[in-house]
């Protein structure tokens, strides 16, 4: 079941500027001890201008803080969130996802029209730039395809989204 727990409304776009949605990215809070719940209420009780759709915490609760229509501010290359769901799983970036946190993701794409649409492809660095290509993509993967100084390095492993991916191709 997803909770619906709405970001404050400067934390996204209310729109998806005529892009329709071809790729996932996905984050990891890198947060000890955090749940979907309470990033959820974070997110709807400040504007930091960021956000993301999902939060999928160890226990595989999810948590929805930007409606799919809309565009979460999640990744530093605004074009790309425009044609993107972001989901944001709990935890450290060098621990594993839990196996909840990864049965809860393949539900949540395999439920969910928008997403269902995304082609089951892990992008390459090369294929994300062009926006061209449908696929999944880490958020560290975007900083690197952008060359952002400093930009964000949280990603969940090569297994762990093969993993989600043959999962919701079952």
């Amino acid at each position: 079941m997803i909770k619906l727990v709405l970001s404050d409304p400067h934390n996204y776009y209310k729109d998806r500027q005529g892009h329709r949605i071809n790729r996932i990215f996905f984050h990891r809070t890198a947060i000890r001890g955090d749940t979907a719940i309470g990033e959820g209420k974070y997110f709807a009780s400040h504007n930091v201008e960021a956000s993301a759709h999902y939060f999928i915490d160890l226990a595989g609760n999810i948590v929805q803080s930007v409606p799919d229509h809309a565009t979460a501010y999640a990744v530093a290359q605004l074009d790309e969130n425009f044609g993107s769901i972001s989901i944001e799983f709990t935890g450290l970036n060098d621990t594993p996802l839990t196996q909840s946190q990864i049965k809860s993701a393949i539900s949540l794409i395999r439920g969910n029209a928008f997403l269902k649409s995304v082609q089951l492809h892990r992008l390459a660095i090369s294929e994300i730039t062009p926006r061209v290509v449908s696929g999944y993509a880490n958020h560290a993967d975007v900083t690197t395809a952008y060359s952002i100084s400093g930009g964000h390095t949280d990603k969940i492993s090569e297994a762990e989204i093969e993993t989600i991916l043959k999962g919701v191709a079952a």
